[in-house]
């Protein structure tokens, strides 16, 4: 009983210290339990971005916390690496970007967090998890590129199934579509005729649902065809 009391302690202890410097951190801090992914502590600046207080956020509960104010379409990316941490005895932190929902943007904003063990059990098994989370400013190019990245894996998973449906020969009629080539261009270069190159052109059409040479050329970039 001691040594769990001694353990105990030291916990409180570091939260204790992290308590008095976090709120004058440029950045949101937040320290997680493992077993339940409840919030122990959020410092002021995590608290006055999501415009709630820590009482509402733990009466909130993990899963509502997450779906209100994260794009859980990233969670595929990151949560991953957080479960490796968890089973591992590793300390080294992983980095990922979110999607935060910020009160009164209808925007998402961008957050580079970095999370690691903040706590153990006497088995070694990690107690607690702590996560320092900056907005990345929105107008500097490298927001812009990843935001960009971050929507293509956005449209990647949301077609996958779509674009599985295409035959070998429709990859590259839709790659001669994203390259602007009409039926009679496509036939030559893949020596078939303008008849079946029209077949080929409405069949994708179909089955992906294209409603112009936009969005032929956005499917041939997000899956490497151009």
């Amino acid at each position: 009983m001691e040594r769990l009391s001694s353990k105990s302690n030291s916990f409180e202890h570091r939260l204790h210290a992290i308590k008095n410097v976090a709120d004058d951190l440029p950045a949101a801090l937040i320290i997680h339990r493992v077993d339940t992914l409840q919030i122990i502590y959020m410092n002021a600046p995590g608290l006055k971005t999501l415009g709630t207080t820590l009482e509402e956020l733990q009466k909130l509960g993990p899963e509502q916390y997450y779906v209100k104010y994260f794009n859980t379409e990233d969670s595929n990316e990151y949560v991953p690496k957080l479960i490796n941490i968890m089973k591992t005895r590793t300390d080294e932190p992983v980095s990922y970007f979110q999607q935060v929902r910020i009160p009164l943007n209808e925007q998402w904003q961008l957050y580079v967090s970095n999370t690691k063990v903040f706590a153990r059990n006497e088995a070694g098994e990690p107690t607690h998890v702590i996560t320092v989370a900056g907005m990345l400013d929105p107008l500097h190019h490298i927001t812009k590129k990843v935001s960009r990245l971050m929507d293509e894996i956005s449209f990647l998973r949301q077609n996958n199934m779509l674009f599985a449906r295409l035959t070998k020969r429709e990859l590259q009629v839709l790659k001669c579509m994203a390259m602007a080539l009409n039926s009679g261009e496509i036939s030559e270069q893949l020596f078939i005729s303008s008849a079946t190159a029209d077949t080929h052109r409405r069949n994708i059409r179909n089955k992906l649902g294209l409603k112009n040479n936009y969005d032929a050329v956005k499917f041939a970039q997000a899956y490497n065809l151009v």
